[in-house]
């Protein structure tokens, strides 16, 4: 018997992404001049495409025996049992990380339903393989069943400019097998070659018995879906053009190309950048395809929530399920959709979400700040502190904070903070900026450290004005940055939300609705201790400008909020760590101390984890990197 996709793809159901035009394939004087744009052309019409539910995340990081990176794409499952002699289990997936050192890993189940378990002695592909290639990673497996070889290929990328393969007969165990193309069998402008899905070929009169999907990256650093073929799965010809180019709402970028058949219809499904799979019709000869559709999206509904990626759909005797990456890039999980299934039940709101009251002008809890004072001093029974009081020139005044934008970053700016509460919390504010020069920025940051801080802001990068989300952890850093979506907006609503396990930004251009920002921010491994807005433009020639903001506000739980609207109060001050009615905390934050001669200002006694602020202040930008 052979692994057959199309077999599956009644067995292997519903990975299916879509764009939103159809596309025909370019030329290849196309391609070498430049990155190629396709041309509409539809395919048979679809039907409608099946919907997916969330069931279960089957890489959790905690629980996994290799994870170097706490990441884990590309699932790809193989029916072992169908092909090996004794295998571990009847179903083989294989998925790994994709950052340095990667290595491809394998877990194994006896249902697509699972369970699954994890092989004890991954990875069963690694970086380095003497003689053959040491590279910085290897990632992004794909696994077929070779019949005329009678062996399990499997092809990954290493680096993202090579893709190759590797043959075994355990899938376990694997040979080397050879470079199946790189960057240069693309044709000129091409960087990257990678994240393939091999298939038989659908086509009989192509003289081809392989055919596979896969990523290609242009110096317009914009990436396609691209088609090279194959007689025996091992000498590879791309095909001249591009199969998928990514269109308006997908993020500039198209990838994870599979092949899925549905109810007698061929689709190529893929994912896009703006975190949706989607899918189209395409014919036989793999060059015709018709207009986008979505095939699956996160609901929004923790732990189903964020970027969903490289569909893999799978039918066995219990059922439909569609394998995938969930989660943000560089922090992706496997995760498991089942079809017709309906998802994760509607959890109790955190905080109230009121249509009248968005942003808590009424019954924000203690520790709220309106800014109504005057002067240079915040109100000491409400901020805990100032990291570098003594150079802190930001001014109450007018109903507002000004902050100017300091020429330093996090590690050297004055930064007004207040302790984080224990378990969930929500924190708005309101912050005005009008950037024009790169690296000028302002926001919410979380903060434990001078080196390990979390940021959200406005700003300007080389690209033009950015909203961004930065993670610091030490010498890691990660970066959601995109425009804001209200591209002249100078102001708007930054929101923090926790769970007591992660940290969600969120944004409003018109202080009433909230999109959710970036990926979340781990509480487990970057405790942040303090929270407070921030304005700077690092060690740079851009010119100081003020960064105001209106308000601080916590959000009231649930039944605070109705005890506030019933009583016509304010809510209670929730449970904040350190702060007293007699002492505000300024004395029992540990490791701060009172600033001499600043009133209600503090300034840090630097602990072991965090930067001695005598070192050159670095600049950052809104990409969240320094220089």
């Amino acid at each position: 018997m052979r692994r057959h996709r199309s077999r599956w793809g009644a067995a292997l159901v519903a990975a299916a992404l879509a764009l939103t035009t159809g596309l025909t394939a370019t030329t290849a004087a196309a391609v070498e001049a430049a990155p190629p744009s396709a041309t509409t052309t539809t395919a048979t019409a679809a039907q409608a495409l099946p919907t997916f539910g969330f069931t279960e995340v089957l890489t959790v990081p905690e629980e996994m025996l290799y994870n170097p990176t706490g990441e884990f794409i590309f699932p790809s499952v193989f029916h072992a049992g169908a092909h090996l002699e004794n295998p571990l289990g009847e179903y083989y997936l294989y998925f790994g990380p994709h950052d340095a050192p990667g290595g491809i890993s394998l877990m194994y189940a006896d249902s697509l339903a699972g369970p699954w378990t994890e092989y004890t002695a991954n990875p069963v592909i690694a970086r380095q393989w003497d003689p053959h290639y040491s590279v910085s990673h290897v990632a992004s497996a794909d696994a077929i069943w070779n019949e005329a070889e009678g062996r399990l290929f499997v092809y990954f990328h290493g680096e993202n400019s090579t893709t190759r393969y590797a043959t075994s007969t355990d899938g376990v165990t694997f040979e080397y097998g050879g470079v199946a193309w790189t960057n240069a069998s693309g044709g000129a402008g091409v960087t990257e070659s990678s994240y393939a899905r091999v298939f038989e070929h659908p086509n009989p009169s192509s003289g081809f018995g392989y055919a596979a999907f896969y990523m290609a990256n242009y110096t317009d650093n914009a990436r396609r879906i691209r088609l090279a073929e194959s007689v025996d799965g091992r000498t590879w010809r791309v095909a001249p053009g591009v199969v998928v180019s990514p269109e308006e709402g997908d993020g500039g970028n198209v990838s994870a190309g599979n092949l899925w058949e549905w109810e007698g219809q061929r689709y190529v499904v893929y994912h896009t950048s703006s975190g949706q799979i989607r899918a189209r019709t395409i014919d036989a000869t793999l060059r015709q395809v018709g207009p986008s559709m979505l095939l699956h999206a996160s609901s929004g509904i923790a732990p189903d929530v964020g970027r969903v990626a490289s569909p893999e759909i799978v039918t066995d005797a219990t059922g439909t399920y569609l394998f995938y990456e969930a989660g943000a890039r560089l922090d992706a999980r496997i995760a498991l959709a089942t079809l017709g299934g309906t998802g994760p039940e509607e959890p109790e709101p955190l905080f109230p979400v009121d249509p009248a009251n968005p942003v808590f002008e009424r019954c924000a809890v203690v520790g709220s700040d309106e800014f109504d004072g005057v002067g240079p001093d915040l109100d000491p029974t409400v901020w805990d502190r100032v990291v570098r009081a003594e150079s802190a020139r930001h001014v109450v005044g007018g109903g507002v904070l000004t902050i100017p934008t300091y020429a330093a970053g996090v590690a050297g700016s004055p930064l007004p903070q207040q302790e984080l509460p224990a378990g969930p919390w929500q924190v708005t504010t309101q912050v005005t900026i009008d950037v024009g020069a790169r690296f000028q920025q302002a926001g919410l940051l979380l903060y434990a450290s001078d080196t390990v801080y979390g940021k959200f802001g406005l700003g300007q990068a080389t690209p033009g004005k950015r909203l961004e989300v930065v993670y610091q952890n030490g010498t890691t850093s990660r970066q959601d940055t995109e425009p804001p979506a209200v591209l002249e907006a100078d102001t708007v609503w930054l929101r923090l939300t926790s769970d007591g396990a992660s940290v969600q930004a969120g944004v409003s251009y018109d202080g009433a609705t909230f999109a959710d920002f970036g990926r979340p921010m781990s509480l487990t491994t970057t405790p942040f201790t303090h929270v407070g807005p921030y304005a700077f433009r690092g060690a740079t020639a851009a010119p100081e400008i003020p960064a105001t903001f209106d308000w601080f506000r916590w959000s009231p739980s649930p039944a605070e909020y109705e005890a506030c609207l019933a009583a016509g109060e304010p809510a209670a001050e929730p449970d904040r760590p350190g702060r007293s009615e007699d002492a505000p905390g300024l004395d029992r934050v540990p490791g701060v101390v009172p600033a001499p001669g600043v009133p209600g200002g503090v300034t840090v006694v630097v602990p072991e984890h965090a930067a001695v602020v005598t070192r050159a202040p670095e600049a950052e930008d809104a990409t969240g990197a320094t220089g």
